[in-house]
């Protein structure tokens, strides 16, 4: 019986990559002149948006991190709701005394933005961020079971990349698959061996069964 059921942000609780990827490509192109695809931005995807300004735009000055988080709130301006299903399937973790936090590759900042413009700002606790370094999720799981004194078997994680998988297993904690983004790479989750759901309504079905 799980008593805790995390969840990520990108993709997982909203369709964010456009409002990502519209922001990283007008903040690079101010300083360098440069367009960007979004395998570019999608390629240092793991640290959090500080790490990923780092590598997108080397020796920046400081100040481009508050023109990224003005450019990443107005780029959030066309997207103001998560995905259908979100808000009931976490209605329906509560009812049943399940804990949810939130475990982010975002910054705090951009986090924050993102649930006050989603209307989630108190949907999820606690909320563990992203690493300027690199991925850490798997650090992060490790702090909610030690913190909340669960088994590995009391938690899970909903999330929407292979890399959140080899996280989850890292400290044998359960990952299952959200693939009703437009950008899940399907294929490789089922290489994956994971356990994939295409609709938020489908994992709230299969979770009432399993708490």
């Amino acid at each position: 019986m799980y008593k805790m059921i995390a969840f990520d942000l990108d993709g997982t609780v909203a369709e964010t990559f456009p409002v990502i990827f519209d922001s990283f490509r007008k903040i690079v192109y101010k300083y360098t002149h440069k367009r960007i695809d979004d395998q570019t931005i999608l390629a240092t995807f793991g640290a959090n948006e500080i790490g990923m300004l780092n590598q997108l735009i080397p020796n920046a000055p400081d100040r481009i991190l508050n023109e990224f988080y003005q450019q990443y709130r107005d780029s959030h301006a066309t997207l103001t709701e998560p995905f259908s299903g979100i808000n009931s399937l976490i209605d329906m973790l509560a009812a049943h005394h399940v804990q949810t936090p939130m475990v982010t590759g975002k910054g705090s900042v951009s986090c924050r933005i993102s649930l006050e413009t989603l209307g989630l700002q108190n949907r999820f606790s606690p909320i563990l961020i992203g690493s300027s370094t690199g991925p850490n999720k798997s650090e992060n799981f490790q702090r909610l079971l030690s913190q909340y004194q669960l088994g590995s078997d009391q938690m899970a994680y909903v999330a929407d990349t292979v890399g959140d998988i080899e996280s989850c297993r890292a400290v044998g904690i359960d990952c299952y698959s959200a693939a009703w983004s437009k950008y899940a790479d399907v294929d490789k989750l089922q290489e994956a061996n994971a356990t994939i759901f295409r609709s938020v309504n489908s994992l709230n079905d299969f979770l009432k069964k399993m708490i």
